[in-house]
């Protein structure tokens, strides 16, 4: 008799126990499908609301007409909105704290997820539970590749920032894999595993299994942030191979299979299409920093952007099959997009140590939907360090006379944040580009008062006026600025908020 065998022995079937598995297994197959319905409906919510407040909706909430220097008092309804919003922004210490409404998010996430695992009675036998975390596993996956698609889709419909989408697709990754790992588990529990790896559809998906766990370790933060291009590699190939074996394990989760590989290969068609070949020249800046400016009338490719938008980029010959994401640097014109990296590890660094001051390079993108600031009365931009790659186009394009909000030229309040005067030099800080370019050097004048300087300056823009934020920095930087900002919307200022980075 060969290694592989057609079906486990009817003796130790994890079925053996009674015609109510059958039943609960029956249940959890038919209940399974209901859980993409209840994401979808959410999903087209939140597109709608979207497509509301861009087209319809009012900017940044309710318009507060001002009255000389005083404003309408607000009203019970508007306070309680935005002391809504406030507690929603606020983001707690702790190094891997969210803000309030991101943690609600998540948690209404997993608390859906442990509603459809528990419901039921799932838990009278083994078996029962081990099927239904396998159908918690595959009913997330097409979601998770959804989270995990780079060309945007969920960005463009929702208006999600990356870093926002990005903080789901790793919640549900780590669903997705524990949910599969405990499948087996609870499985092993009713019918030994060296009974079960003789049986060709559950020893594919053992196989699948291990993928899972190896994708779940080398996904944890510290692990992730040492051994980061190794965690791009596993998470490629590995995800591939999953999808075949899962395949072929059992035909009930086929349809989520094939939904999870339409996603995978709609992200990679649209990556395609929009790449460009494009020749860029490097230049050394202080702080271990390199600026990569792409030449784009090297490509027959019409490139737009708008100021806060990011691309991905790959170099070949530094980091093959690997596209990183960076913030476009530079405000839209059509010659150079400039791209300001960080030397870290691995890609980052082969660039900035590289002889060669000219590379060929493959970008696609570019992707995201920056907030509009269209009718602010004022707009408070931070930085710290590279997170001027965000804030230097924003700043630009709204102080253009001839730009997207040249009807309204609100007042900018520009501030940067670095270790030392000379990386002033990584930009253009004319002063003919009409912005007050403020920078605070830490080397000379310590570590400055973040909250403060956010709350002095929305005070400083009047009663009733319409501020917003839009930060790009190290955390410390955005979580002071986001609850400043918080805690003025609670004392009822008409306060958006907006923050975008790229964590490894």
């Amino acid at each position: 008799m060969g290694f592989f065998i057609e079906k486990i022995p009817t003796a130790l079937s994890p079925n053996r126990d009674g015609p109510f598995i059958k039943e609960g297994t029956g249940f959890s197959r038919m209940f399974a499908p209901s859980y993409n319905l209840v994401v979808l409906f959410i999903f087209l919510c939140l597109t709608g609301n979207y497509f509301y407040q861009l087209h319809f909706g009012k900017v940044h909430g309710e318009k507060q007409p001002l009255l000389g220097s005083t404003a309408k008092p607000l009203s019970k309804h508007t306070l309680y909105y935005r002391r809504t919003r406030s507690m929603l922004l606020y983001q707690p210490a702790g190094r891997y704290a969210e803000s309030y409404g991101t943690m609600l998010a998540i948690a209404f996430y997993l608390g859906l997820n442990l509603f459809y695992l528990f419901f039921h009675n799932s838990t009278r036998h083994v078996t029962i539970f081990g099927d239904r975390l396998g159908f918690i596993a595959v009913t997330n996956m097409p979601l998770l590749f959804l989270l995990g698609a780079k060309t945007g889709l969920l960005v463009q419909w929702t208006g999600w920032s990356h870093e926002g989408y990005n903080i789901l697709h790793r919640h549900c990754g780590r669903v997705v894999c524990s949910a599969a790992v405990l499948h087996v588990v609870f499985y092993s529990l009713a019918c030994p595993i060296a009974v079960m790896v003789h049986v060709t559809t559950i020893f594919v998906a053992l196989l699948a299994t291990i993928s899972f766990v190896i994708i779940l370790i080398s996904s944890i933060a510290p692990l992730r942030a040492k051994t980061y291009e190794l965690f791009l590699y596993l998470h490629v190939y590995l995800v591939v191979a999953i999808l075949p074996l899962l395949y072929f394990h059992f035909e009930r989760v086929r349809p989520y299979v094939i939904a999870s590989a339409v996603v995978f290969l709609w992200d990679r068609i649209n990556r395609f299409k929009n790449s460009s070949r494009v020749i860029a020249h490097t230049t050394i800046l202080s702080g271990n920093t390199v600026k990569l400016s792409l030449d784009i009338n090297s490509t027959s490719r019409e490139i737009h952007w708008k100021a806060g938008q990011y691309v991905y980029v790959s170099i070949a010959n530094l980091a093959r099959q690997q596209a990183h994401p960076f913030t476009i640097a530079s405000p839209p014109n059509p010659n150079s997009l400039d791209l300001i990296i960080r030397a870290r590890k691995g890609f980052s660094k082969s660039l900035f140590l590289s002889e060669a001051s000219e590379h060929q390079v493959t970008f696609h993108g570019p992707y995201g939907t920056p907030p509009t600031f269209q009718g602010a009365d004022k707009v408070i931009l931070l930085a710290g360090g590279a997170g001027i790659s965000y804030a230097y186009p924003e700043a630009i394009e709204l102080a253009s006379a001839t730009g997207h909000y040249a009807s309204a030229n609100p007042e900018v309040d520009f501030l940067w944040v670095v270790p030392s005067r000379d990386f002033a030099t990584w930009v253009d800080l004319k002063e003919d580009y009409n912005v007050d370019f403020k920078i605070w050097v830490t080397a000379e004048q310590g570590r400055p008062d973040i909250k403060k300087y956010v709350k002095d300056s929305i005070i400083a823009a009047g009663p009733g006026a319409r501020v917003c934020i839009g930060v790009c920095g190290p955390a410390p930087l955005v979580r002071d600025s986001r609850n400043a900002s918080s805690e003025m919307l609670w004392e009822g200022n008409n306060v958006a908020f907006y923050s975008e980075n790229f964590g490894w």
